[in-house]
C-alpha cells in the first residue's frame, strides 16, 4: 500500500515506501551523506525506478496515488488542468516531480540524501534520532527502515548517474572532532572506544602492515594526521555479499567507501571500509577531522575500519603508533616497523 506523509515545511505530500522495495532483498550498505553529482533528471529517474518502474498510467491498490511518481490526488492538486497524475502526459508528471524535488533540495541545501527520505517518510530525522532504524508504518506492508529505503535509493541514483556519465561523489558536513592528542596528531576514533578495544592493537593483521579495528558500523573515523585527500573510493557494498569471490573483478572495490589522505612529509593515510565519507578528492584536512564514518563495506569480513600507513614507499604498522597516540607520545611514520604486525 502506499503512504504519504506531509513535508512540513513546504506543505506538500509525498510518496513512502515503493511496492517495488518489499521484494526481501538486502539492501545495500548504510550510505546515509549527501551526494553530488547528477542531475534533477537522475533524480527523478531514480523516483520512477522505485515508485513505478517508469509506468506513468500506474495506479496504486487501496489509495489515490497515480503516475510514474504515484502522486496522490491530494498532492497533485490538479496540477496541469489534471484531475490525476495518471491522467497526464509524462511531461506533466515530470515537472510536477520536479517541483516537489526542488523543494526538497531548497529545504536541506542541496543534499540529495534528503530526497529518499522526504519521499519516504516526509522528513529528515536528527542524526541520532531513533526514526533512522524504525520501520514506518509496518501495518501498511514497509519492511525497510529509512536508513535502509536511503542506503537502496542512493545505490540505484548511482548507478543511473553513472550510466549517464556523471558519477556521483558522496559528501558529508563536518560531523564531529576527535582527540588531538598534540600538535598535528589525532587519535583515529573515540579515546573511550580505542581503550576499550585496546587488546586489538595485539593482534597481528592478516597478510601485510595495516590494522584492522573492529569496531561498529558508524563509528566516527578521524584523520591521525593532516593533509590532502589524494584518493576516495566510493563503493558502497560488501565484497563478499556482492559476489566478487576471492579474486574481484568488475566493479568489486577492496577498501569499500574509504579515503586516502597524503601528508606533507608525503605519507600516505589510508582508512578503508566506511558507510559514509565526510571529505572530497583534493580537500585540505587537519588532524582529528572525522573523514570517514566506519562500515562493513568492500573487502570485509565484519564491520571494521582498516588502517595503513605507506611512508617512504614502505607498509608500516600502525598499531605501534596509535599505542602511542593513547599514552600521549608520537612517533614519526618511517621511524614505524614494517614487520611484527602481519603473518
Amino acid at each position: 500500500m502506499k503512504l504519504l506523509a506531509a513535508l512540513a515545511s513546504t506543505a506538500l505530500a509525498v510518496t513512502l515506501l515503493p511496492v517495488v522495495l518489499a521484494s526481501g532483498d538486502s539492501p545495500p550498505p548504510a550510505f546515509a551523506c549527501g551526494l553530488s553529482g547528477g542531475s534533477i533528471d537522475t533524480i527523478l529517474g531514480t523516483i520512477r525506478h522505485l515508485e513505478s518502474g517508469g509506468n506513468y498510467t500506474a495506479r496504486a491498490r487501496g489509495s489515490t496515488a497515480s503516475g510514474a511518481y504515484q502522486f496522490l490526488d491530494s498532492t497533485w492538486n490538479g496540477y496541469g488542468g489534471y484531475a490525476a497524475a495518471w491522467q497526464a502526459p509524462p511531461a506533466v508528471q515530470d515537472a510536477a516531480a520536479a517541483e516537489h524535488v526542488n523543494g526538497i533540495l531548497a529545504a536541506h541545501g542541496g543534499d540529495v540524501a534528503s530526497v529518499p527520505l522526504v519521499w519516504y517518510i516526509g522528513y529528515v530525522p536528527r542524526p541520532a534520532s531513533p526514526d533512522w532504524d524504525s520501520v514506518p508504518y509496518p501495518s501498511a506492508g514497509n519492511v525497510l527502515t529509512p536508513r535502509e529505503y536511503q542506503a537502496r535509493w542512493l545505490a540505484v541514483y548511482s548507478e543511473i548517474a553513472a550510466e549517464a556519465g556523471a558519477e556521483p561523489t558522496s559528501v558529508c558536513p563536518p560531523a564531529g572532532s576527535g582527540e588531538v592528542v598534540t600538535e598535528g596528531w589525532a587519535l583515529p576514533g573515540p579515546r573511550a572506544l580505542l581503550e576499550a578495544t585496546s587488546d586489538q592493537l595485539n593482534s597481528p593483521h592478516h597478510d601485510y602492515p595495516a590494522w584492522d579495528w573492529i569496531v561498529p558500523t558508524g563509528t566516527p573515523v578521524y584523520a591521525i594526521r593532516g593533509g590532502t585527500v589524494t584518493r576516495t573510493t566510493l563503493w558502497n557494498r560488501n565484497w563478499w555479499e556482492a559476489g566478487c569471490g576471492t579474486t574481484g573483478g568488475g566493479d568489486c572495490t577492496t577498501c569499500g567507501i574509504g579515503v586516502t589522505i597524503t601528508d606533507t612529509d608525503g605519507t600516505r593515510w589510508t582508512y578503508c571500509h566506511g558507510s559514509a565519507i565526510h571529505v572530497t578528492n583534493g580537500q585540505l584536512v587537519v588532524a582529528g577531522q572525522q573523514v570517514l564514518t566506519s562500515g562493513n563495506t568492500g573487502r570485509s569480513g565484519t564491520p571494521h575500519v582498516h588502517i595503513e600507513i605507506n611512508a617512504d614507499g614502505q607498509q608500516r604498522c600502525p598499531q605501534v603508533l596509535i599505542d602511542a597516540l593513547l599514552r600521549g607520545l608520537t612517533l614519526l611514520a618511517p621511524e614505524l616497523p614494517a614487520r611484527g604486525c602481519s603473518f
